[in-house]
Formats: structure tokens, C-alpha cells, sequence
């Protein structure tokens, strides 16, 4: 498989290592940014985190750069696009609890795409459109303000993947646009995104592109020719096992510590009504990662093509874990002679498959254990990056990437734009991360989250209304053994700096 990979890269003129090519004399300082953000991938779902599942570009990105193995989302979509776009806390900028989680931001931050594009970077968003714009980013001339280029859906939510759902128009560079039927949402996304890199080849600016996939959020829905390899592969395999594999995985490679074990109430997670489509639930899954994965192939062609690839910083990441939610299922009324994923069909993960997903985590989206917000993060940039191949174990968050992208963009965090009153940043950059500084590492760190606190090498969590849950991650990731009886007095000192960093 290894080798039609590098077959196939070689094809298009890129060596297996995507570096074969010299930076031009005149390439800019500032880097190019391509953030890269799955829609409720769980922590292992890519193989270079893990999982079974086929991400060769992806693991030759993490082999190449740096993969991060404490990196935290807000556990909803909303408020983890709101973070990563402002640097800032959800809750602090218009993504309350509770609230909805498709609101506008308060005018008291901006977005890292609103500041790039105002020195000196050309901007492109593709996909979900949520919290480009610290305007109204349900509108597209307010995302024409902060994007050059844009084009996918301003009202959250996949819809479906083979047209055009009712509630989610797509729009294109400030227009209504017609999506072509029985097109795939993820090739729409590559084709542009490898459009727009191609157009940049004789442009002096460096760019900013955030691709936000749809994928692998519910409904289940790829290609049969996608899914068919890996419906004859989960056939053959039991869900337990493969969890026990993923997690063997993270420890060798030195992800998760060694001992962690897996949580009983994710091993024994039930399927989702219709268990009679398990296996299809999972080839489904898989297929859709794996257009990810290939959608970045294209991009890096693109990058080739375009003369980009050495100065060009690429992040991957997912917004939340993988769901457990049920939302609108018909999995147990799919009609005979309809094939599952298809276009006419619509199924969730259920827990058993989000499980999977999770590997090794305890719990799922929504909620604040690490299954719900622990994230995969990959770091690649062939000029700026120093010692490949390395694993990170910084203390990390998604706020953290827009202080990252303006030091590096050489871009000041300003007080006020466009006569709004800026809240200071809550996020750090981990610049120095991928420069291979060791001093970066900042395990030591704080983040808040509406119901835990991670402090240091350990985590309180907040979501029992009885006893608090204590952890050591060091020891315990998984959040199985609570300590909160041992350490009574560290438990009121983190609840009292959660309360002080988490405002309502």
C-alpha cells in the first residue's frame, strides 16, 4: 500500500517526502497557513494516532512535522471555531453554555483571518463558514469582509453530502451558489481549496486557508467505492479488539502513556439502533477519513504545483471527539435495495462506533471528559520546522493556533480593530513548539473548560453533582481512578481558578 502511495505521489511530482524542492530566493519570511479541521474525528481515528484507518498523507505529514499529544478543543463545534478563530474563550466572546452554538460573536474580539487579511495575507475559508468574521457570519458579505476567496455553507451542519439540504445553502465568493448534485462534499472542498493554491503561483502574498470539512460528522454518507475496501475489512474484525490495537498503537509510539487501559463503559458502548449496520456504520466512518486524507493529497499537489510546499505551515486537527449523539437516526427503517450512506440515507455514529473513535478516552462529544475534548494535532512546514518527527507533549489548546499564526505572520495582537474593543488572548503560541525549543513545552499550564480545569499534570472535572473527579493524566488519561478524596485541598484550589476562568 506504502508503495502505490509513493507511486501515486511521484505521478502527480511530488517526492515521498513532499520536500523536494529548493525554496526560491525571493519565497516570503512569513509563512503560508493551511488549517485543516475535521468535523468530530475522534482522538485515533488517523492512522499516525492510531487508527486502522488509510491517512497516508496524513502520516507522512506527522513523520515530517510534529504531532501533539495534549491538544484540547471546546468539545462542541460552535465554541471550538470561535476559539480557534478569536484566541479566545468560548464563553468570553459569544459562545456561552447553553447558548446557541451557532450564534454570532461578541464585538469585543476579532478573528485571525480579519488580522491576517489586514496585513498584508490573501484569506480563503472552505466549508463550514462558522466564525470566520467576528461580523455576522451567517452573511456572505460579511465573509467577503475577512475571506478573498469562500466557498461552502453558513448555517452549520453537513446537511448532506450529496446535495444541497434544505436550511444549508452553499455560497461562493459572496454568492448564492448551486452546488452540483450527487457531487461529494469533500471533493467540493479539494477542488477549490487546489484551485485557489494553484492561483497563488505568481502572486508575491503569502495566504491563509482555513478548510473546514464537514466530514466525518453525521449523517454517514461516501461513496461506495470508498467504503466497499472497508466494509469487507470490518467484517472480519471485532470492535473490542480494535480498540486494544489502537491503544497499543498510541502507547508505542509514545502518545499515551505506558499502562493506560481502556475504560469499561467505552468497551462496552452498544450500537446505534439498526445494530444490524454496525459494520456499514464503520466502513462509512473509515471512508470518510479517508477523504480527508486524500483531499490533503490534493492539496499538496497543488502546493507543489504552485511552488509553495517549503514555506508552508499545514495544521490538522478535529474540533470536538466523535458523537454519540442519535439526532434524527433512521437506521432501523433504511428501506430495502437502499444502500446505507447513500445519498437517501441518514445515520449517526451511535456510542459503540464513537468508542472506537475515542480510543483510549473516557466519553464522547459534548462533554468535557477527554473523549470529549482531547484532539489529534499535526504540525508540518518543511522551512520553519526542526526536528521532525517528534512528538509534543505541550499542554495545548485550540485558542492557542491564532496567536501562533500572528507570530509567526509577525502580526501584533492590537488592543482594538475597526474600533472594537479587543478582550486580551487566552490562547499562547506554541511557535517555538515547532522551532524545537524545549522551553516551549509549558506543561505547567492552565485551561479552563465550562465543567473541568487542567492544571499542570492534572485535570478536575466538574460534571457529577456530587463528589468532583480528580485525575492524574500522567498516570491515568483515561480519567478511571478519581483522587479527589486524596487531595482535598488541591480540589478547592482548582475549583476556585475554574470559576475564575470560566465566566458565564
Amino acid at each position: 500500500m506504502k508503495t502505490l502511495f509513493y507511486l501515486a505521489l511521484l505521478g502527480l511530482g511530488i517526492s515521498p517526502g513532499f520536500c523536494g524542492t529548493a525554496a526560491s530566493a525571493d519565497a516570503p519570511s512569513r509563512p503560508n497557513v493551511i488549517v485543516v479541521m475535521a468535523d468530530d474525528m475522534g482522538f485515533s481515528d488517523l492512522g499516525c494516532y492510531g487508527g486502522e484507518i488509510k491517512t497516508p498523507t496524513i502520516d507522512r505529514l506527522a513523520s515530517e512535522g510534529v504531532r501533539f499529544s495534549q491538544f484540547y478543543n471546546c468539545a462542541l463545534c460552535g465554541p471550538s471555531r470561535a476559539s480557534l478563530m478569536t484566541g479566545c474563550y468560548p464563553w468570553d466572546v459569544g459562545q456561552a453554555p447553553g447558548k446557541s452554538i451557532f450564534a454570532n460573536l461578541k464585538k469585543n474580539c476579532v478573528t485571525v483571518m480579519q488580522l491576517l487579511k489586514a496585513n498584508g495575507y490573501e484569506t480563503c475559508a472552505v466549508g463550514r463558514l462558522d466564525m470566520v468574521t467576528a461580523d455576522d457570519w451567517h452573511n456572505p458579505a460579511d465573509i467577503a469582509k475577512c475571506a478573498d476567496r469562500f466557498l461552502g455553507s453558513a448555517s452549520g451542519g453537513p446537511g448532506n453530502y450529496f446535495k444541497e439540504a434544505k436550511d444549508t445553502p452553499w455560497f461562493k465568493d459572496g454568492k448564492k451558489w448551486e452546488r452540483p448534485e450527487g457531487a461529494y462534499s469533500t471533493d467540493l472542498i479539494s477542488d477549490f481549496v487546489a484551485e485557489y493554491i494553484e492561483g497563488t503561483a505568481d502572486r508575491e502574498k503569502p495566504f491563509f486557508i482555513y478548510v473546514s470539512h464537514y466530514a466525518p460528522h453525521w449523517p454517514l454518507q461516501a461513496k461506495e467505492a470508498d467504503i466497499a475496501p472497508y466494509r469487507a475489512f470490518y467484517q472480519k474484525q471485532d470492535r473490542r479488539a480494535l480498540m486494544q490495537e489502537r491503544l497499543q498503537r498510541l502507547i508505542d509510539e509514545g502518545l499515551i502513556p505506558a499502562g493506560t487501559t481502556l475504560p469499561e463503559s467505552m468497551v462496552k458502548a452498544k450500537p446505534a439502533a439498526g445494530g444490524y449496520l454496525a459494520v456499514e456504520r464503520m466502513a462509512i466512518h473509515a471512508a470518510m477519513i479517508e477523504n480527508i486524507d486524500r483531499s490533503l493529497t490534493d492539496t499538496m499537489a497543488a502546493l507543489k504545483k504552485a511552488g509553495k510546499l517549503d514555506n508552508t505551515l499545514i495544521l490538522v486537527l478535529s474540533d470536538n471527539g466523535a458523537s454519540a449523539q442519535m439526532m434524527f437516526d433512521k437506521g432501523s427503517k433504511v428501506p430495502v435495495g437502499v444502500r446505507p450512506g447513500s445519498v437517501d440515507t441518514f445515520l449517526n455514529h451511535g456510542p459503540a462506533l464513537a468508542a472506537l473513535s475515542n480510543t483510549p478516552f473516557r466519553n464522547y462529544k459534548a462533554t468535557d471528559y477527554e473523549g470529549g475534548i482531547a484532539a489529534p494535532l499535526i504540525a508540518w512546514w518543511p522551512r520553519g520546522l526542526k526536528d521532525k518527527g517528534r512528538i509534543s507533549h505541550r499542554l495545548s489548546h485550540i485558542a492557542d493556533i491564532m496567536p501562533t499564526c500572528l507570530e509567526l505572520a509577525e502580526v501584533p495582537y492590537p488592543s482594538q480593530f475597526q474600533e472594537r474593543n479587543l478582550i486580551p488572548l487566552a490562547g499562547k503560541s506554541f511557535a517555538s513548539v515547532l522551532q524545537g525549543a524545549e522551553d516551549g513545552q509549558d506543561t505547567r499550564r492552565v485551561l479552563a473548560f465550562p465543567k473541568a480545569i487542567r492544571e499542570g499534570d492534572w485535570k478536575l472535572v466538574l460534571h457529577s453533582k456530587g463528589t468532583p473527579e480528580l485525575y492524574r493524566m500522567s498516570e491515568d488519561r483515561n480519567e478511571k481512578k478519581n483522587l479527589a478524596a486524596q487531595y482535598p485541598e488541591r480540589v478547592r484550589k482548582m475549583k476556585q481558578r475554574q470559576s475564575t476562568l470560566f465566566t458565564k
